[in-house]
């Protein structure tokens, strides 16, 4: 994809990830960062957890121009998978490594951990499948699993969605999947304010195939679905009003909304140079945050300034933000520049040696 054209691409990253922080600098400090807030104002900071769907969107979107974009290269799924890997890998591993060893303080008895399924879950980026691994290791792990599992299954379904009525339909029928699972399991597996049902791979396979259905938009109108396909979404929205609408349904049909805007013109304000380079170390910084933020609560810092009062509150809110995203950003340049990128760089290598044998 040309640099330039594609930039609100990376600016959109950049939004994600900015919400995001503002979700984690409302709800992971130990002191109070939103006591004196109106439900209103609260449920505003509490949206920014739909950052982890805008990124989601955007990965099936734009895996979808790469796979048009390497049709007919040799080795394409390996090499799909070798791509994937070594740009998800170096920095989650180490994120892994890092926050075991902050935890255990290297006390020989708590080694024992390294060897449960829980903990192997996560290098296995599987911990999103089972109830009892769902507590990861690494903050918003859940996600990056959910991720991956989409990246293993991505060449099968891109080989066959091959015009916008089949991503139609594809879409409707991972909704009903989606509804009917959340209908089955409501009232079970808990974790911590998250309910399992709602954060496990199938509830989150939608939101993908929303990805992929708005990539179609922008190569193809929206009259070239078939009528079969239109009554296939009449049963979708039936099932809705007897069940449970997934929680992040209505904020994808924005984004989706956002995208195709952007795409024909992409507006500076939710286009440009600033939220771009954000974008693209926009996964360094969603793991980095995390730490961040750890390492800020073991400090005992939640209130830059006393707080008494909404105004108080606000200030002390938007202080921390700016505070947790100054210190992410200059932390994430470097480790996109010295572990993302090279890691990427190693799988390009290996996709080069495989190529000429």
């Amino acid at each position: 994809m040309e640099t330039k054209k594609y930039e609100y691409i990376d600016s959109l990253r950049g939004i994600a990830v900015l919400m995001v922080l503002m979700v984690h600098v409302g709800n992971f400090f130990k002191l109070p960062t939103t006591e004196y807030f109106s439900h209103l104002l609260f449920e505003m900071v509490y949206s920014g957890r739909m950052g982890v769907q805008l990124f989601f969107i955007l990965s099936s979107f734009t895996l979808m121009f790469s796979f048009d974009r390497r049709i007919g290269e040799k080795n394409g799924t390996s090499n799909f998978y070798i791509r994937r890997f070594f740009r998800i890998a170096p920095m989650y591993y180490l994120a892994i490594v890092a926050i075991t060893a902050y935890f255990i303080r290297l006390d020989v008895r708590n080694w024992d951990i390294l060897t449960t399924p829980w903990y192997l879950s996560n290098y296995f980026f599987l911990n999103t499948v089972n109830p009892a691994w769902i507590k990861t290791i690494v903050p918003g792990g859940w996600s990056i699993s959910v991720e991956f599992l989409f990246y293993m299954i991505f060449p099968f379904i891109a080989s066959r969605i091959k015009s916008i009525n089949t991503a139609a339909i594809a879409l409707c029928i991972s909704l009903i999947v989606a509804t009917l699972f959340i209908y089955v399991t409501r009232g079970q597996f808990f974790f911590f304010q998250f309910d399992f049902n709602q954060i496990n791979f199938v509830n989150q396979l939608p939101v993908f195939f929303i990805g992929i259905f708005t990539y179609w938009l922008t190569k193809e109108s929206y009259t070239q679905i078939k009528n079969k396909t239109w009554a296939l979404f009449i049963i979708v929205m039936l099932l809705f009003t007897h069940m449970v609408v997934p929680y992040y349904l209505f904020y994808c049909i924005i984004y989706c909304i956002l995208i195709l805007i952007l795409s024909k013109k992409p507006y500076k304000f939710l286009s440009n140079k600033w939220l771009s380079k954000v974008g693209r170390v926009s996964f360094s910084m969603y793991i980095v945050h995390f730490f961040l933020i750890i390492m800020m609560n073991n400090l005992g810092i939640g209130h830059l300034i006393p707080v008494t009062n909404l105004f108080t509150s606000i200030v002390n809110f938007v202080l921390l933000y700016t505070l947790v995203f100054t210190l992410t950003y200059t932390i994430s340049y470097f480790s996109y520049k010295f572990i993302e990128l090279p890691g990427q760089n190693l799988g390009k290598k290996l996709i080069k040696i495989r190529s000429t044998k």
